[in-house]
Order: C-alpha cells, then structure tokens, then sequence
C-alpha cells in the first residue's frame, strides 16, 4: 500500500513538472511587464542608462519567452511577435546610444501593443 502511495505522489509530481514547464513563468512575465514599464519612463526622462539598461534586460527577458514557445510549438505568432519585441528592444538601445529618443518611444510602444498582441491569443484567464 505504502508503494502504492509514493509511486502516485511521484506521479503527481512529475505530472506538475510538466504542467508547469508548459506554461510561462508570470513571474517573467510581471518582469517584462515592469521593466516596460521603467523603459516608458526613462525614454521619457531622456536617461541614457536606465533606457539602455531596461532594453537590454528585455531583450534577455523577450528571448526567453522566445524560446519557451519555440519549445511548446504551435505557437507561431507567439515566436514572432516575440522576437519583434527583441528586435524592437535591440532598436531601442540603438535609438538611445544616438539619442533618437522620439524612434525609441515609437519602438516602446511597439513593443507594448505587441505584449497586448500576444495576450489576446495566449494568455489564459
């Protein structure tokens, strides 16, 4: 009996491994949606470093959720809009360094509508 027990409880503990690997961390993803938030702020204030330092966390942050739905598959226009978000991240850095900051709050606001793009179709309620 007591076998019987310890083989359901490590079943249902790999049952919730796998559960959980399929769905995406939404502690990764209050952490994009904060650090968005932060890049708005500082493209705003015109503050080089902070803009540089929150697009380049998103883009490690954006590359990551990359990467989970190229895992799970069947998610194609998740892996697009995506890597559109890294790029967009990428462009920013780039807008800031040459202090093109009216390019860089177009490509923030790209990025937003691109997350809100993405939770229409993905994210679950």
């Amino acid at each position: 009996m007591r076998k019987l027990i310890m083989a359901m409880a490590m079943l249902a503990v790999l049952v919730g491994a796998v559960r959980a690997a399929d769905e995406l961390d939404m502690d990764l993803m209050q952490t994009i949606e904060d650090t968005n938030k932060s890049l708005s702020s500082n493209i705003a204030l015109k503050n080089v470093k902070g803009s540089t330092d929150d697009a380049k966390e998103l883009e490690t942050l954006f590359a990551k959720v990359e990467n989970h739905f190229v895992a799970k598959g069947d998610a194609p226009d998740a892996v697009d809009l995506s890597r559109k978000s890294k790029d967009l991240a990428t462009a920013i850095v780039k807008a800031v360094g040459a202090q093109q900051f009216d390019a860089a709050t177009d490509s923030a606001t790209e990025i937003s509508r691109a997350c809100r793009s993405c939770h229409t179709f993905y994210k679950k309620s």
